[in-house]
């Protein structure tokens, strides 16, 4: 049986409990550009690898079809041996999309992380420029370029009743059938290593206080980082600013169109080099930030064993937890001036061709500072569940509570 939920309102994905689980990920505005396609392709390629392999699999296709109020990354981390696949629905607006970046990002790290790769096969529905750079300046491009790809920019053309069509939702069924063949056989071969782990392993393998020490080497950069984005901001808010009001005087002074023109010229011109820093640092920030995203997860589940078997640790993950809960409280300031900033252009962003391209790579490098910043948050409320109270330095698990009176 395949889940798909009644209502499909959110961007990206969703979900049910069976025991194979295909994840669907894609923008929602792409499929009502399309004609609800992009989700009718989903359920035809299931039904197909569901009659290939006579297994039952859900789709996860739309958010609200669980709580997503929830850990999402534990829940797949918790049944990723029943994933049969994920399939990023690529398009320029996906790109675009803070949760389609996050989920395509943690899924296509997971799959390297475990040698399965193939689980991830991305469907190119609409062409999308980076993806033909060389080196791509988008790191999540980047990342999922090596991937193998299905095209589907003709197809998407296709009646849905036609052979073509058909024969390529075929085509794709049979691809992820035969990637959950080569996913079984590394899956073996890692049950194996794992029964038999060698001592070499076990000697080499960082310990908790090891990675917090190397985790605090990074922290400063993303501080770093972060006051450097804050102010591009200022500075763009401010050209944004000055702009608008030379336009105003413009307006007052009976000016013409030209030379409203004229002032937009010279506000693209203005903005150009600040909205490249401020696409190049959110790049940089979201890089930062996702290379040691599972390592800050795995210490902060692991804290409250540490500190229950060495209490000498509790200062360090303490000292660890408030930089976080610091990093966090500063994203959450730098989106305040990103939405001031936002505020500001808005009244302007539509006055000229000159000013799309400067906006454009604006918008791009903000969606990457939004991606960032639920990351955070995620690990302050990981953090908070720890049930480690670092006022006093004592640990109180809900598991298991005190027995002190």
């Amino acid at each position: 049986m395949v889940t798909i939920p009644s209502t499909v309102s959110a961007d990206c994905m969703g979900g049910a409990v069976s025991q194979l689980k295909g994840f669907w990920s894609y923008v929602h505005a792409d499929d009502e550009s399309d004609d609800g396609r992009i989700a009718r392709l989903a359920k035809d390629v299931v039904a197909e690898f569901e009659m290939l392999t006579g297994e039952k699999i859900d789709l996860f296709l739309d958010k609200d079809a669980i709580s997503w109020g929830e850990d999402w990354r534990n829940k797949i981390d918790d049944s990723l041996a029943s994933i049969a696949f994920f399939i990023p629905v690529i398009t320029p607006r996906y790109f675009m999309s803070a949760e389609c970046r996050r989920e395509l990002r943690y899924f296509a790290s997971r799959a390297k992380n475990l040698g399965v790769e193939e689980l991830v096969l991305p469907l190119l529905y609409v062409d999308v420029p980076s993806l033909h750079e060389d080196t791509p300046s988008d790191d999540l491009v980047a990342l999922v370029k090596p991937f193998q790809w299905e095209n589907w920019l003709e197809l998407r053309f296709a009646d849905v009743d036609s052979g073509e069509y058909r024969r390529g939702v075929a085509r794709l069924a049979r691809r992820l059938v035969e990637a959950n063949k080569q996913a079984e056989e590394v899956n073996l071969v890692a049950a194996a290593r794992e029964l038999e782990p060698s001592r070499e392993d076990e000697d080499d393998a960082p310990g908790v206080l090891d990675q917090l020490a190397a985790a605090e080497e990074t922290l400063p950069e993303w501080q770093m980082t972060l006051e450097a984005i804050s102010r591009e901001i200022t500075e763009i808010g401010q050209i944004a600013q000055e702009a608008a009001e030379d336009i105003q005087r413009g307006g007052d002074q009976g000016m013409g169109f030209a030379a409203r023109l004229t002032n937009a010229r010279k506000l693209s011109k203005r903005m150009h080099e600040p909205s490249e820093r401020v696409w190049s640092l959110g790049n940089e920030f979201a890089s930062q930030l996702h290379r040691v995203d599972t390592g800050f997860r795995t210490m902060i589940n692991q804290a409250a064993s540490e500190v229950r078997e060495n209490l000498q640790s509790r200062s360090d993950i303490c000292d660890f937890f408030n930089s976080i809960r610091e990093m966090s409280a500063a994203s959450d300031e730098a989106m305040e001036e990103i939405q001031n900033m936002i505020n500001e252009i808005s009244p302007i962003e539509g006055m000229s061709r000159d000013l799309r391209n400067p906006l454009r790579r604006l918008r791009q490098g903000l969606t990457l500072i939004i991606e960032a910043r639920e990351v955070t948050d995620e690990w302050v409320e990981l953090i908070e569940g720890t049930g480690i109270d670092c006022d006093d330095l004592a640990i109180s698990s809900p598991q298991q509570p005190s027995d002190s009176t």
